[in-house]
């Protein structure tokens, strides 16, 4: 192992068995090769948001007297004042605790995966460059031999102006040189292709060795312990330090089917992790927190209202605007959608949950997803097709069910799965126990959809000069499916908050459907396999003498 320059973490001791560390930098320490290198392997790991506390644990066999030992292997990139060294059983006091690291100069100093990836890289490039070098020859031999055949072609008029005419002689001296320039052609073809095979071997073989570029693969980490063991016997050690470039996030697996014939909703809470600390996470207590770093917020600056005087228009002007209902359903959650900005992290419901993964868990060093099945529940699913043709010409199904489980979901992407396998991804909101899980499973491909909508009048009455006019909305419904689908409808309707503004719905609409407070007509319809249908919708919107309706 290369001595360069590293940081060297040291603690102040305390009464309690911990160590708190300060930190310095020593340049070329001299390393102690009479430190008795012991294994602590990792015990468990908690993941937070961006980073995870990892927590190491061994037993060892202590004499009597000053102990120098070394820990090999931990993760370069811990945080040096979140080291802590603990004694859990033995005779004995921890004398200091620190981390060390060091440069990996030499190459046989580096993993072994690098190096089998660094020395293929560098036989790749041997041969791309000797395949370059075949190239380059056979493009100067194939100039050469066009110099001769165009020399040779100046010579024949020559030749047959002395009367040295040999058509015979001729015809085998260009058939040779001709034969020996496609030849070259050939090689310089077989080295180009050879040569671009090559280069996107290398290619690929470069970004293996970006995706296994490891903290430790140019910086080595030990921490060194430094012990005073009153008795002789057994001791048992443990040692944390906080870890960047660590993070988890939940998901879903929503697994839609028939049970005897009614809809049933399997539910999978699952979880992923990535880290690459440069240390390897095997067979280890696997803990997943909500918990995040607190930071510091500021009340937002007050600024002066300025208020201004003007007359009173003579004409009323009105406008439309699209309001967006929020309703105590599973789609708002009972609450608005957040006008902040929307942070990457775990909505855990503002309680900091703790999440254990069954079993040991193993987590490469890699930054590649490692997936955990948490838990998981099943619960009766309530299966409807709804359409709003004026958001989505689509026939969407809904599915509705209870979380059974004892803990809530997690909001996060959800994997959405039928009977013939996966269909694509959706996402879901913070749901607690008992609360109702809402997801859509896409459009239903048997059912079609049409939505026309036109104006059929517009005219101002000559007895009350209020304007009028006429809207018609027409939807055509068709099932090409085998079995009968029932379906829920939404239109709406412009709902006026003025005297100056009437909405009325008009004769010709389809069923005895009236809208509600904020304007939604609904229609629920049965259409049997091959079955088509047409439902219209008919409203006016009149307004009052001098209103201008934008």
């Amino acid at each position: 192992m290369s001595c360069g320059s590293m940081r060297t973490t040291r603690s102040s001791v305390a009464t309690d068995g911990r160590r708190d560390v300060g930190e310095h930098t020593e340049h070329r320490p001299s390393l102690d090769p009479e430190r008795r290198l012991i294994e602590l392997p990792i015990h468990e790991v908690v993941v937070l948001e961006d980073r995870a506390t990892v927590t190491r644990r061994g037993q060892l066999v202590a004499t009597a007297g000053r102990q120098q030992l070394s820990i090999e292997g931990v993760a370069p990139v811990l945080q040096d004042v979140s080291l802590r060294a603990e004694l859990r059983a033995g005779a004995a006091r921890i004398a200091d605790v620190r981390v060390r690291r060091a440069l990996r100069i030499r190459q046989a100093e580096r993993p072994a995966a690098i190096r089998a990836l660094e020395e293929e890289g560098e036989a790749l490039s041997g041969r791309l460059r000797a395949a370059g070098e075949r190239g380059w020859r056979a493009v100067q031999r194939h100039q050469r031999l066009w110099e001769m055949l165009i020399q040779g072609a100046v010579e024949i008029p020559q030749d047959a102006a002395w009367g040295r005419v040999d058509p015979d002689a001729w015809r085998h001296t260009f058939g040779a040189l001709f034969e020996r320039a496609r030849a070259q052609q050939e090689q310089l073809l077989d080295a180009h292709f050879e040569a671009e095979d090559l280069a996107s071997e290398l290619a690929a073989l470069a970004l293996r060795i970006q995706l296994a570029g490891r903290p430790d693969v140019r910086v080595a980490a030990w921490i060194e312990l430094d012990l005073v063991v009153d008795e002789p016997g057994p001791i048992e050690l443990s040692a944390s330090y906080v870890v960047p470039n660590a993070m988890w996030r939940p998901l879903h697996t929503a697994e839609l089917r028939q049970v005897d014939g009614a809809d049933v909703l399997r539910h999978v809470v699952r979880a992923g992790v990535w880290q690459n600390t440069g240390e390897d996470w095997g067979g280890v207590r696997l803990l997943l927190s909500t918990a995040r770093s607190s930071s510091a917020t500021e009340p937002p600056l007050l600024s002066d209202d300025l208020l201004k005087v003007q007359r009173r228009a003579e004409e009323v002007s009105l406008e439309a605007r699209e309001v967006e209902v929020q309703t105590t359903g599973p789609d708002s959650g009972g609450a608005p959608e957040p006008r902040a900005i929307d942070l990457p992290g775990v909505d855990d419901g503002g309680e900091v949950r703790l999440l254990p993964a069954p079993g040991a868990s193993v987590v490469p060093s890699d930054g590649a997803p490692a997936f955990f099945d948490l838990w998981s529940f099943e619960a009766p699913a309530k299966v409807e097709r709804i359409a709003i043709p004026e958001r989505d010409p689509r026939v969407i199904v809904r599915c509705e069910a209870i979380n059974e489980g004892q803990r809530p979901l997690l909001a996060g992407p959800v994997e959405l799965v039928l009977d013939h396998g996966a269909i694509g991804w959706t996402e879901t909101r913070f749901v607690p126990p008992g609360g109702a899980l809402e997801l859509s499973f896409g459009p239903d491909d048997t059912l079609r959809l049409q939505r026309e909508e036109r104006l059929s009048r517009d005219e101002v009455d000559q007895v009350d000069k209020w304007r009028r006019r006429d809207q018609r909305v027409d939807l055509y419904l068709s099932n090409l499916g085998l079995s009968p689908r029932t379906l829920s409808i939404t239109e709406r309707v412009p709902v006026s908050e003025v005297e100056e503004v009437r909405i009325e719905l008009q004769a010709g609409t389809t069923g005895a459907v009236k809208p509600d407070a904020d304007g939604f007509v609904r229609w629920s319809r049965t259409l049997e396999p091959g079955a088509r249908d047409h439902i219209s919708l008919r409203f006016q919107v009149a307004t009052a003498p001098g209103v201008d309706f934008g």
